[in-house]
Formats: C-alpha cells, structure tokens, sequence
C-alpha cells in the first residue's frame, strides 16, 4: 500500500494517517480503500464502509 495525501481522516479515530490502496471497482469507477496507522481500520474512501476483512486488499483486522 502506498500512503494517499486526499485530505481524508479516519472514520473511526479521525486520524489523518492512512495508507490507501486505489482498484478499478466491480462498476467500473477508481476506488481506494485506507487504512488506518493509528487504529488499524479499514475503511472505503467514498463510501465510508468499514472492513473487517477486505479480500480486494488481503486485509484482515488484527485481534
């Protein structure tokens, strides 16, 4: 994953560091999934959907 400056904090702590990883959707559009340095969320950049797991980016939350 590569670190996005796109202004966004974290749906969950509003932290502002977040690694992001940008994919061609099922739709067709540009996405990008972050996640977050500080609390470990996984969150969708457009749609705010939090994961708890994410095949399209191999992510797992941590126990």
């Amino acid at each position: 994953m590569e670190t996005i400056h796109c202004g966004c904090r974290c749906i969950v702590c509003k932290g502002q560091k977040l690694e992001g990883r940008s994919f061609t959707a099922t739709d067709g559009y540009l996405d990008i999934h972050h996640t977050c340095k500080d609390c470990g969320a996984h969150f969708d950049h457009l749609d705010g959907t939090v994961f708890e797991k994410c095949e399209t980016c191999s992510y797992a939350k941590k126990s």
